[in-house]
């Protein structure tokens, strides 16, 4: 690993520690029969509401590192590095993960609450990245002049319709990630403010 790849996983180290966490678990689970085995995604441990009735809450985090066929993991895993570094940027290794994980849950408590399918995916966590990168924009004008959050904004669009018109895709888990990002993300914010305001 050469000096500019050392620097960059030192600046983006959480964001790459996801992907490697996303790619492993999906690597171990092609071995194990399948991503796309409904008994392999239940073992590993995919948002099945029945069993989560049932006492199993952990699906709700676990289900955030699992994917559903390779091109799954290989659309999640680029909007994971492209909106993850960004994100990782602005708000600091800590703070980005607390986003990440608590859009990923939200995601999956929505989908869990009004979407009865096997489900799984890291899309509510980058959702919330999204969301949380808007919420970021709303607060600097600037953001806004380079064109980044209105762009944003038309993917997330875009990504909802998607979500309406084609079967197989979780937008509840999608809406409940952008709302988790969206507070998250402001919550976080307006304690930075405070603390600077008591400084």
């Amino acid at each position: 690993m050469n000096t500019t790849y050392k620097e960059e996983f030192k600046v983006f180290y959480v964001t790459y520690l996801l992907v490697l966490i996303n790619v492993v678990v999906f690597l171990v689970m092609e071995l194990a029969g399948g991503t796309q085995n409904p008994y392999v995604l239940i073992f590993f441990g995919a948002k099945m509401n029945t069993l989560i009735d049932a006492g199993q809450y952990w699906r709700l985090l676990t289900s955030m590192f699992i994917h559903i066929g390779f091109t799954h993991l290989l659309f999640n895993v680029y909007a994971l590095i492209v909106l993850g570094k960004l994100a990782e940027r602005l708000f600091g290794h800590g703070r980005f993960l607390l986003i990440y994980l608590f859009s990923g849950l939200a995601g999956s408590l929505i989908s869990y609450l009004w979407g009865p399918e096997l489900s799984a995916g890291a899309s509510g966590a980058i959702f919330g990245l999204l969301g949380a990168i808007i919420i970021y924009g709303c607060r600097k004008p600037a953001f806004w002049r380079t064109g980044l959050i209105t762009n944003l904004a038309i993917v997330l669009g875009i990504n909802l319709v998607f979500g309406v018109v084609f079967s197989g895709i979780d937008n509840f888990a999608h809406l409940g990630g952008l709302f988790g990002g969206a507070v998250s993300s402001a919550l976080l914010l307006f304690l930075q403010c405070q603390r600077q305001n008591l400084h």
